[in-house]
């Protein structure tokens, strides 16, 4: 639901900021500003979002974070000005940085080893599947209604999320401190030397930061893509995003999952980054929308195929008593990696313009950057 809500408003406010910002180099200007903002705050928070995890209990730390989603959406809904979202982003990456460490150390330590990949995958379809049909219905409520109507929807969505959360606590605080985890973390305290695991993390960390990169540089140049070149509506924008990445990444989830238990997730990101990043050369020569879902679909489902694996990759690297770091460390560095990335995607689109092939190949290179990281990391400890 917290995905769902999330969704609804992604493909409306590009719209919303246009109506404050007129000419397109400072919308797409704006756009990159946003994304930046929010992985700084994102990253920012993901560092004590990891350390609470290994100290305080999870379903707490989660509970606090869900307590601000419902002012974001009232900044979005009541905004007169481009820095009302600004602010709302800036909520939104607090919850996303403390929230996620925990929600992931919860996963990994209730779930065997053999079957992470899949439980991961799993989890990921879960909210994944969320954000294929909400930017749809985000884009026809804008313009069916009024352009801020998906933001009341997000906001009550939020407050509901919240209701649901207190009522079932109990059961999620069970989850995140279960008693075999106390035995499991006497029996692993010391098998992981501390150097070792540094390395691990470091290596980690490398590889998720030129992710953030990549991935970056692909949010404003497919954005302003779709609105300047493609001139899609809001409808058709949340659909792009709804088929190219949120249908075609849910499918990816469970393959990728099964291949990960089954040959090591290194291995699955090894082959499925060395496939994907070529073929985001494809997407500057769409000529409608049509073919540009069909293009990002082929590329997420690729692509996303590393997702789970990389999740199990770092419970298997990192012991149960530090997987909280393990995962603030990764994201904030994933983060780190986003804060740059739409500043460059920015400008490169703004210095090409008329030729969109150039930003596409900049996303190139952080994603080949990445790999030798992949390379050097062992499978398991």
């Amino acid at each position: 639901m917290v995905c769902f809500a999330d969704s609804l408003c992604g493909p409306v406010i590009p719209y919303l900021v246009r109506e404050f910002l007129l000419d397109e180099a400072a919308v797409v200007a704006m756009i990159g500003l946003l994304s930046s903002v929010f992985n700084l705050v994102k990253t920012i928070a993901n560092v004590p979002g990891g350390i609470l995890g290994d100290k305080m209990n999870r379903s707490m730390i989660v509970l606090i974070s869900l307590l601000l989603l419902p002012t974001s959406y009232l900044l979005l809904f009541l905004a007169e000005q481009s820095y009302w979202i600004l602010c709302s982003y800036i909520l939104l990456g607090i919850f996303w940085g403390l929230s996620m460490p925990s929600l992931s150390a919860i996963i990994a330590d209730i779930i065997p080893e053999n079957i992470r990949g899949t439980a991961f995958a799993i989890f990921n379809l879960s909210w994944i599947t969320s954000q294929t049909v909400a930017p749809v219905l985000g884009g026809f409520l804008a313009d069916n209604f009024f352009i801020r109507f998906p933001f009341i929807s997000a906001l009550l969505l939020s407050i509901a999320v919240i209701s649901l959360y207190l009522s079932s606590i109990g059961k999620v605080k069970a989850a995140a401190l279960p008693v075999r985890l106390k035995r499991e973390i006497g029996r692993q305290k010391g098998t992981i030397s501390t150097e070792h695991l540094r390395l691990n993390i470091l290596l980690l960390c490398c590889m998720r930061f030129f992710s953030g990169v990549g991935n970056g540089i692909l949010m404003p140049i497919t954005t302003a893509f779709l609105m300047y070149t493609l001139n899609t509506s809001p409808t058709e924008m949340g659909l792009a995003f709804s088929v190219g990445w949120g249908v075609a990444t849910a499918l990816a989830q469970v393959p990728g999952g099964k291949a990960a238990d089954k040959l090591g997730p290194k291995v699955v990101i090894l082959l499925s980054t060395l496939v994907a990043t070529p073929l985001l050369l494809l997407l500057p020569f769409s000529v409608n929308v049509f073919q540009f879902m069909l293009f990002m679909g082929l590329i997420c489902f690729i692509g996303n195929l590393s997702s789970p694996a990389f999740s199990a990759w770092i419970a298997n690297l990192i012991g149960t008593e530090r997987r909280g770091k393990g995962y603030g460390f990764t994201s904030a560095a994933s983060g780190a990696g986003a804060i740059i990335g739409p500043i460059i995607g920015s400008l490169t689109w703004t210095l090409f313009e008329p030729n969109h092939l150039l930003p596409f190949a900049f996303a190139l290179i952080p994603f080949l950057l990445m790999l030798p990281f992949v390379i050097i990391l062992k499978s398991k400890v």
